[in-house]
């Protein structure tokens, strides 16, 4: 008697073993899914890097600012035309020439023609100027998307751009009076965007805290 509750202990216990086995081995691993470990989009087009594009804007109908770093992995100069179309004509355009292994950091204080990451002479870099491409109006409301193109030698790739409030890290991306300002008039950031509290801070769920009461 003992031996056949042993024999039928030790068949259940294979057929769980291969149960699980079978779910793990037909079931596709969550990490092997894409995904843009970042605010923004991630793509490329003909050897050029497009990291964490996305759009700043306080609000619907409001002017916004494209946010986004270009990094030329290629061994020739190219140019990169960042465009925005909001309809009814207007779509915004900014070609942004960049030398091989450099990057162009759009929407913020740093300029065209950095070194990008293990480039091997940073001394030697294109003269900096502002890289700033700003939309009239965005017709979206933050937390949407709003489309932008990337071009590169005949190449285009259209990404889903998602729009953020100017808050945080973004809060120096605001839109100027002129579309395309030089770095030192940058408008301050803009009054009345509620941001919240950064993570960590009081009204969030700290480490720890998430099953207390």
């Amino acid at each position: 008697m003992k031996l056949r509750q042993r024999a039928a202990v030790a068949l259940v216990t294979v057929a769980s073993t291969l149960g699980v086995a079978g779910c793990s081995t037909f079931s596709p691993a969550v990490v092997l899914r894409p995904y843009d470990p970042s605010d923004g989009k991630n793509v490329t087009v003909a050897g050029v890097e497009v990291r964490n594009a996305l759009v700043v804007a306080s609000g619907v109908d409001e002017p916004g600012v494209v946010s986004v770093t270009l990094v030329n992995s290629t061994l020739e100069d190219v140019s990169v035309t960042v465009s925005a179309d909001v309809g009814a004509g207007q779509a915004p355009t900014e070609t942004f020439a960049i030398s091989p292994g450099r990057l162009v950091q759009v929407g913020a204080p740093a300029a065209v023609g950095e070194p990008a990451a293990g480039a091997a002479d940073p001394s030697d870099a294109d003269e900096l100027r502002p890289a700033w491409v700003q939309i009239p109006q965005v017709p979206v409301y933050p937390g949407e998307t709003f489309p932008l193109t990337f071009q590169v030698a005949g190449e285009s790739v259209e990404v889903d751009a998602p729009v953020l409030l100017p808050c945080f890290e973004y809060a120096p991306i605001t839109p100027t009076a002129a579309p395309d300002p030089g770095v030192e008039t940058a408008a301050a950031a803009q009054e009345g965007v509620e941001c919240g509290p950064p993570l960590g801070e009081e009204g969030t769920i700290r480490e720890g805290q998430a099953g207390e009461h």
